[in-house]
């Protein structure tokens, strides 16, 4: 009876030594795979608008299914249209990014939604800039396109 407490004793002995090495294993491989689940991310038109604005993973999942179900839509919208260049096209477009930014602003922080707000600024003078400088470029390209056709002149 003495020796099967004495085995006893040493199993608990040893059961409790080698107890909270086990539960640390455990716990950090519970945290290695909780860090190996990947954090959301923005795609790259999305990471342009909120550039400078730290965000939660949370807020991140929730942008990406905003600007999926908004630009889905505005898609369909286009499918639909009988013609791409049409006002009442645009503007169901323009109502359709309208109340996409309406959501995110629900989501910001007022702080954020400022960063946010400079950001699309910067967006839209760039894009303005990039069609005059493609006007440009287009109109350069013509007139050299029209040099090349000249009569060669008599020496």
């Amino acid at each position: 009876m003495i020796r099967t407490l004495r085995r006893v004793a040493l199993l608990l002995v040893v059961a409790a030594v080698a107890a909270p090495p086990l539960v640390a294993q455990q716990a950090a491989g519970g945290r290695a795979a909780h860090d190996m689940q990947a954090a959301p991310k923005l795609d790259a038109e999305l990471a342009e608008h909120f550039k400078g604005i730290t965000l939660t993973d949370a807020q991140v999942k929730q942008l990406s299914e905003i600007k999926a179900r908004h630009h889905k839509a505005m898609d369909a919208l286009k499918k639909d249209a009988p013609d791409p260049e049409a006002p009442a096209l645009k503007a169901a477009l323009g109502k359709q990014m309208d109340a996409g930014h309406a959501e995110f602003k629900a989501l910001l922080s007022p702080e954020q939604y400022t960063v946010f707000e400079e950001n699309m600024k910067s967006h839209h003078n760039a894009k303005a800039a990039g069609a005059k400088h493609g006007m440009k470029h287009d109109m350069k390209h013509d007139m050299k396109h029209d040099s090349k056709h000249e009569m060669p002149k008599k020496p």
